[in-house]
């Protein structure tokens, strides 16, 4: 069996494109990657995503890893529901993501302009801080002065983009039986849980869940610094609440997660193969574009996965791997292409 690809994106459903990129970008320093309307609207993306009538914008940006990628889309049809407005960190799903930013007083500074402060006082001694803050669409984004994939040791000298002074680095899926989580991201996904404390429970304070009593789990799906790692934790106390009655993907928050293969469809293939004798739902057969391809999955529990590949250059630069520093100034549009 193939080793497993990475795991290299975080998409989003925003409701402002143009506030939610000016807050990753102005406020931790991502770099544009481009995006497009016309590729997503239409049958064939609503297949994808199970959304009949789908119509979308998608913009990306990158860190200092040269594979990992933040994605947002904004919907224009169905129409993205609220997140609800006692949502907590332990709620069920995708609940929150963290970066490394290689100036952390000048990452909060920065985020406090755009309106984002700190929920809690930052913990931790100088140069192993963490604080969390909330993005224009409620997500809990965790700021890390230490890098995680380096155990602190090494922070701004990983990456690919080394003059880029944020990197994406985890996201935390909150789950109701982390056994299941565990054996299908495994046995599913060819993950492997890890010996790092990513987190402890005095660190559950910073995101407003001081006391919480949980269990927790730290899985990686590639190698080196271009990949993310993937927490899984199961809250006992305080329990997380399920997605809201009617939940859809295009609903305001982090929708899912994406494993990608950086050069060819072998290992999209591969995982699909592997997720679905795992007990996987995929939402339609994989798709293929040429120069890339995808396809969504649902776990037994009902989480969210995407498998997708880009050809190296032609596809990395398409579907937004590579940073357009040339436009630097170019903000994202739903009524134009760019």
């Amino acid at each position: 069996m193939q080793a497993p690809i990475p795991l290299n994106q975080i998409a989003f459903a925003v409701l402002d494109l143009r506030r939610t990129d000016a807050w990753w970008r102005e406020g931790l320093g991502f770099l544009p990657a481009g995006g497009n309307r016309m590729l997503f609207r239409g049958p064939v993306t609503g297949m994808i995503q199970s959304i009949r009538g789908l119509a979308m914008t998608c913009w990306c940006l990158v860190g200092r890893s040269a594979w990992a990628q933040l994605e947002m889309f904004q919907y224009e049809s169905p129409h993205s529901a609220l997140m609800p407005s006692d949502y907590r960190a332990c709620d069920l799903g995708y609940s929150r993501c963290g970066v490394w930013v290689a100036d952390f007083d000048a990452a909060l500074a920065s985020l406090a302009a755009q309106g984002s402060t700190a929920l809690a006082p930052p913990m931790g001694a100088l140069g192993q801080r963490r604080a969390c803050v909330r993005n224009p669409d409620g997500v809990y984004v965790e700021i890390m002065e230490a890098d995680p994939l380096t155990g602190g040791g090494d922070v701004g000298r990983t990456g690919s983009r080394m003059d880029c002074p944020v990197a994406i680095r985890c996201v935390t899926l909150s789950t109701p039986d982390l056994e299941k989580t565990t054996a299908f991201l495994t046995h599913g996904l060819g993950m492997r849980v890890i010996d790092i404390a990513l987190h402890d429970d005095a660190q559950e304070a910073i995101w407003n869940l001081e006391g919480a009593r949980c269990t927790r789990r730290v899985f990686m799906g590639g190698s080196g610094n271009e990949t993310m790692l993937l927490e899984a934790v199961q809250y006992h106390d305080p329990l997380g609440q399920p997605f809201p009655t009617g939940y859809r993907l295009c609903d305001q928050r982090i929708l899912n997660v994406a494993f990608g293969d950086p050069s060819g469809p072998a290992g999209l293939r591969s995982m699909r193969r592997r997720a679905l004798a795992a007990g996987a739902t995929p939402n339609c057969p994989h798709i293929q574009m040429g120069v890339a391809g995808c396809v969504y999955v649902q776990d037994p529990l009902g989480f969210s996965f995407e498998f997708m590949w880009a050809r190296w250059k032609l596809g990395h630069r398409l579907f937004g791997f590579c940073p357009h520093l040339s436009t630097n100034a170019r903000r994202p549009t739903t009524r134009s292409l760019w």
